[in-house]
């Protein structure tokens, strides 16, 4: 054996190969001690016997050392995936993985949820059928028209957080409707100034007693009319108004502020009306010649809503062409004839 020949420092040789060495040293020392107790051997032949396990037993431990025991860089250990889309094999460790596990999910999610909803103010156009709204005008009691005050300019009206809900029965001059949402179509042409402007001031007092009657959870609408119409609009846009004490007040105002004037156009102040999507409609007119047989049926389409039509007459016999009651009757309201003699002075 050389000199320099180094031997492996024990912490270097596999566990397994260190048992293997120790039970060769163990036969060969045992077989020594049997060739001294027999001494049937030469001298020459027990050296030889001797060196040959010492010698086997250290080329034993030499390849033990060159088959793997050396320095290795340390390793991570994990799944280790291969992709072979290309000419090139990448191999990819597993933070490469889920970074990009994670982008391919994110990706995903944004491709499958649906695009944020647009979130709008605008009103719904009008419904088919129906001309464009007019402008809502209000009238000033002496014959002109102008803008009727807003809200805002006549009293510090908050915005009422209030939801509608819960039907309540009301009444105009003992005619009764039931519903959430109600609409006020009055006649206020030339001929209600008539018998001393008794029939606009008996239809005022009906009116505002009937909207006394409302919840804040219900709304309501006033539409005067005469060849155009004239509207409430406390908000700006004359819809359907809650109706809230502040409401109250100002429709109130807005209501002993109307004037006799010009002549009558039924149809074009229920189309207004029809629009606001009520469940009852109080319709009150003076004039004795209502509505065609052609309108009536257009009546009849254009009530998308269903909404129940009283109609209350005033006059001083009670004739005319029927329509009034033929209208109120076709939308299971109710008519009224009221003698314009019987109402009470001014």
């Amino acid at each position: 054996m050389s000199s320099n020949q180094q031997f492996p420092h024990p912490s270097t040789v596999p566990r397994e190969n260190i048992a293997v060495a120790r039970d060769a040293i163990r036969v060969a020392r045992n077989a020594s001690s049997i060739v001294v107790r027999n001494r049937r051997l030469p001298a020459w032949m027990m050296s030889v016997l001797l060196h040959s396990l010492v010698f086997a037993v250290m080329v034993l431990l030499l390849n033990s050392t060159n088959q793997g025991v050396g320095d290795t860089e340390n390793r991570t250990g994990g799944i280790v995936l291969v992709d072979a889309r290309s000419d090139t094999t990448e191999y990819l460790d597993e933070g490469e993985v889920l970074d990009s596990s994670e982008s391919a999910m994110e990706q995903q999610q944004q491709q499958q949820s649906p695009p944020p909803l647009a979130i709008t103010s605008e009103l719904p156009p009008d419904l088919p059928g129906l001309d464009a709204a007019p402008t809502p005008i209000i009238g000033n009691g002496d014959g002109l028209l102008e803008s009727f005050p807003t809200a805002e300019s006549m009293i510090d009206v908050p915005s009422p957080n209030l939801q509608i809900g819960g039907k309540v029965t009301t009444e105009v001059f003992g005619v009764k409707g039931t519903g959430s949402r109600f609409v006020y179509v009055f006649d206020r042409s030339k001929s209600m100034e008539g018998y001393d402007s008794r029939p606009l001031i008996a239809a005022r007092q009906a009116l505002l007693k009937s909207l006394d009657s409302l919840a804040e959870n219900h709304q309501f609408q006033i539409v005067f009319y005469n060849d155009g119409v004239t509207v409430f609009n406390p908000d700006g846009r004359a819809g359907m108004c809650f109706a809230t004490d502040d409401n109250k007040k100002l429709a109130t105002t807005f209501v002993e502020s109307i004037r006799g004037d010009r002549g009558t156009d039924h149809l074009n102040a229920l189309k207004h009306a029809f629009r606001l999507a009520p469940d009852v409609i109080f319709l009150l007119t003076d004039a004795e010649g209502g509505f065609t047989t052609a309108e009536l049926r257009e009546v009849s389409h254009l009530n998308r809503s269903a909404a129940v039509i009283n109609t209350i007459e005033f006059g001083e016999r009670k004739g005319g062409d029927g329509s009034l009651q033929k209208l109120s009757t076709q939308s299971g309201g109710q008519y009224l004839f009221k003698n314009v003699k019987s109402l009470s002075q001014p």
